[in-house]
């Protein structure tokens, strides 16, 4: 039987790159810095995993940042930033393309590399940013002046963990741990067994002391506080959600309670068993999906827009007394907001309260408005309407909803992108969204995912 240690050694091995891999990839980041430097005359730097040299075998995401003085205007930085770009990009024989994050900068495919290249403001710890990246730069130095080489492969370890249970990556889509997060916590406990024993007993909320003392109260509702070490108030682990924050808790006790280089492969798509489907189907709820086609936007756009949307979409459902168990965003070949409603047929009577008798005024402004229209009556001291019901099932009022024009979707809370879109989805329910989904393996593995992965049912 393998020891802890052994296990390591042998997934070490197999994620860290070869010494000719390593070779490649510097002597790439060498032909493009000195190109960036001649072209923009600007100190640049590889910043992220490629710079902090703690990337993983065959995954050669370079990110270039180019530093602008801090009196640079706002969009000298940006117009000069994809000048400057597309001009490394075709003195490297790429083919570059303008993506659009806090603002543009310039991707490219590089004798196979995938490179961004992005201008920032040159700041000092502590600084006030001028733009979201402008601290990449700073955690680059810090890693580098707190890490040695071992602890470099430490967070090689701890980043592949992290990514075979799912809870990697700061982007919107996924909201999970960093690459820079697993530095810190390296750092701070200098070993991935140590981060994982550690984590094993973490409570939300946990915070981690990197920086020294840390008032948990100044990030309230995060259940990870690390504050960062070039930023004491910003909190490094504030995108970690509190689902990514209790798995990675759970696969860290499965880990520290029988070590396998399991946790660290890749989980396979498994899709729900025709036992899990007629589970769901039969829990007594229904479900409704609106499909949609993905608006042409960058991931940590349309995440946050979907889940606004969703959010949006479930305080209708519930101001119309349709109560809603569960709702979720996915995203596959197309887009759906997933909604598992209780209840989802209501009599055609609704019962409108109205006020007490001995208020005058309000009781002449209740009568003028539903007298002739509905049924009134006494309740106890208070008067009673009995009005038809608009919607009697989630359908009804989802359809009525959700065809209206953009513009009326937008000044109802639906955001912009989603409201390009959603007008024209198509609504799944019960029966025909279950029927799909068995046509769809990566839309089952997530409601298998959410329905059934560490409930204890055996199903």
């Amino acid at each position: 039987m393998q020891t802890t240690q052994q296990i390591l050694d042998t997934v070490l091995k197999r994620i860290k790159p070869s010494a000719r891999e390593e070779g490649s990839v510097k002597n790439f980041v060498s032909d493009v810095l000195r190109v960036a430097k001649t072209v923009s005359g600007l100190d640049c730097v590889v910043v992220g995993s490629i710079g902090k040299f703690t990337w993983l075998s065959n995954d050669h995401d370079i990110d270039v940042f180019m530093l602008f003085p801090k009196e640079t205007p706002r969009e000298d930085l940006e117009k000069k930033g994809l000048e400057y770009g597309k001009k490394i990009v075709e003195n490297l024989k790429g083919k570059a393309k303008v993506k659009y994050a806090e603002h543009p900068y310039t991707h490219a495919i590089i004798k196979g590399f995938d490179v961004d290249i992005v201008p920032c403001y040159r700041i000092q710890k502590g600084e006030h940013i001028q733009s979201a990246v402008d601290r990449s730069p700073l955690h680059l130095s810090y890693a580098l002046d707190h890490m040695t080489p071992r602890m470099a492969d430490e967070v090689r370890l701890l980043k592949q963990f992290c990514k075979a249970q799912d809870v990697y990556g700061s982007d919107e889509k996924h909201q999970g741990f960093s690459g820079y997060i697993c530095e810190l916590l390296i750092i701070y406990y200098q070993s991935f067994d140590a981060v994982v024993k550690a984590a094993a007993e973490w409570k939300a909320p946990q915070v981690v002391e990197v920086f020294g003392f840390t008032d948990k109260t100044k990030f309230p509702e995060q259940p990870l506080v690390i504050t960062d070490p070039v930023d004491k108030n910003r909190n490094a682990a504030a995108v970690v959600s509190a689902d990514n924050f209790i798995r990675f808790v759970s696969a860290c006790k499965q880990f520290s309670a029988k070590p396998s280089a399991n946790y660290f492969n890749f989980k396979p798509v498994n899709p729900m068993t025709p036992k899990q489907v007629k589970y769901l189907l039969n829990r007594g709820t229904r479900f409704f999906a609106l499909s949609m086609n993905s608006p042409d936007v960058v991931e940590d756009v349309l995440y946050p827009q979907l889940r606004k949307a969703r959010k949006r979409i479930e305080n209708l459902l519930h101001h119309n007394e349709f109560s809603v168990l569960r709702s979720y965003e996915f995203v596959g070949k197309k887009a759906f907001i997933i909604f598992e409603i209780g209840t989802f047929v209501l009599p055609p009577v609704k019962i409108m309260e109205g006020p007490p008798v001995t208020s005058k005024n309000h009781t002449d402004d209740f009568l003028s408005k539903y007298k002739g229209k509905s049924f009134l009556y006494m309740s106890g001291n208070r008067w009673v309407a009995e009005v038809k019901r608009e919607f009697k099932t989630p359908a009804e009022l989802l359809e009525k909803f959700l065809r209206k024009e953009k513009a009326s979707l937008v000044a109802e809370g639906v955001p912009t992108y989603i409201a390009d879109v959603i007008s024209k989805c198509s609504i799944m329910e019960q029966e025909k969204f279950f029927s799909f989904v068995k046509t769809d393996r990566c839309l089952s593995d997530f409601l298998r995912q959410k329905y059934f992965v560490d409930t204890g049912k055996g199903l």
